[in-house]
């Protein structure tokens, strides 16, 4: 590498992975070790085969996964992250958080092992680059110019006292990085996953509890990992829809269980630093969809004979907060897509959680639905969190449903493919997003 600051921030920070996947053996690359498909694999839609079977999950915690909310409709608690939701109910001074390495399917061991970053003073010119290179905006690009620089100090001095925060504000640097300088784009990836695997096992191994000192770093935390994720999934390139689709369901699970830390932080941020941006967000819940972009959708689900009315009624659902995102750009006094791009970090949170289950099932219903999430991705294909992946989704659902589905499609084809409709274009399993 050219970059010495690189050089040094890798050579350092390599531990040899003895219970890694074969794949990654293979390539001599190193294993982040997560089951049943690692991260180097999901990446690049390898098959990943781990030698052995798999280790027990022996990790404990008071507030299991179980304890999420079970869909927006029923969860008392705040909706979204940091940028959208909002506060009720009240809570106790002191509640323990939940165990993300039971949330990520990761055996205890592997999560709380020592990782390659920032433990124990190993601080290089490495570190240093991303942390001069993090923004808030980099995790909240709908965030006002006038709010970017002072949450984002914030942010880093909330960093100084709480590690596990500091390292995931350095994996989003990393993950940001990879876009900027494409020659080095594996080395940053590999560092954001170690990074964020640290962060992971730094907050897992201090057993934090929320209550008045720790609830910014907390919410912070949360929230940055949050967006981290679906910006990872979104991120994702296979051949198939099948892969997105098992990458995108799994994210949305551990997204819902991440999502508890911001629920029982909340009543104690309103006399935090914290409040005012917190604020700010507020008020995605209330909104109610204006536009007929999307008509075409509600009027075929509303007239499903094969959807029995609870399905088809969390899909109606689904698809109106869809088109509060284009009621976003669509706006008379439009100054910003605060909205849209809530919208796209936060949809597979305000969704019912049995909508995530029709994905998984395979719901062709579910799948046409996600065909507009698509068309508003790209929409905003000019954030480097989302890129292409709205033409790549789109393809993948156009040949996964068929010709059948046409009359289901109209309106995602006309915006992503407006000159083209009736030609889709080859998905390339290589295909990496940045």
């Amino acid at each position: 590498l050219s970059d010495p600051s690189l050089q040094t921030m890798y050579r350092r920070s390599h531990r040899k992975s003895r219970k890694g996947c074969a794949e990654c053996k293979r390539r001599h690359m190193k294993c982040d070790e997560t089951r049943p498909r690692c991260v180097n694999c999901t990446m690049v839609d390898r098959v990943c085969v781990f030698p052995g079977p798999a280790e027990p999950k022996s990790t404990t915690s008071s507030v299991q996964a179980d304890d999420a909310p079970r869909g927006s409709s029923e969860a008392p608690t705040p909706k979204a992250d940091t940028a959208s939701g909002s506060p009720t109910g009240r809570s106790p001074a002191v509640i323990p958080t939940p165990d993300l390495a039971h949330l990520l399917g990761c055996p205890s061991n592997d999560i709380s092992r020592p990782a390659s970053s920032l433990s124990d003073g190993m601080v290089n010119m490495g570190h240093m680059k991303l942390l001069l290179h993090f923004s808030l905006a980099l995790a909240v690009p709908e965030l006002e110019e006038t709010l970017r620089e002072r949450n984002t100090e914030l942010t880093l001095r909330a960093g100084v006292d709480s590690p596990y925060l500091m390292h995931e504000v350095l994996a989003l640097s990393a993950r940001h990085m990879s876009t900027l300088e494409p020659e080095h784009a594996f080395e940053y990836l590999d560092h954001a996953v170690q990074l964020q695997t640290r962060a992971i096992s730094l907050f897992n191994t201090q057993k934090v509890h929320i209550n008045e000192s720790t609830c910014v770093s907390l919410v912070l935390f949360s929230s940055i990992l949050g967006r981290h994720l679906c910006i990872d999934a979104l991120a994702f390139r296979g051949p198939d829809l099948g892969g997105f689709l098992d990458c995108y369901v799994n994210f949305a699970r551990i997204r819902r269980g991440v999502r508890t830390i911001v629920s029982r932080a909340w009543p104690l941020l309103k006399n935090s630093e914290l409040c005012f941006l917190m604020s700010w967000g507020l008020g995605l819940s209330r909104l109610r969809s204006v536009g007929q972009d999307c008509n075409g959708i509600l009027n075929l689900l509303a007239a499903s004979s094969s959807l029995p009315p609870g399905s088809k009624e969390i899909c109606i659902a689904a698809m109106e907060l869809l088109q509060i995102a284009v009621d976003d750009l669509s706006n008379e006094v439009y100054i910003g897509r605060k909205h849209q791009i809530q919208i796209i970090f936060s949809w597979s949170l305000l969704v019912s959680e049995d909508f995530t289950k029709m994905l998984a099932e395979r719901s062709p219903e579910a799948i046409a639905v996600l065909a507009h999430y698509a068309a508003v991705l790209y929409l905003a294909r000019d954030l480097w969190q989302v890129g292409d992946s709205g033409t790549y989704l789109l393809n993948a659902i156009c040949q996964y449903l068929g010709a059948d589905w046409e009359d289901w499609l109209v309106w995602p084809r006309s915006v992503v493919f407006p000159e083209a409709s009736d030609h889709l274009i080859s998905i390339d399993p290589s295909l990496n997003a940045q």
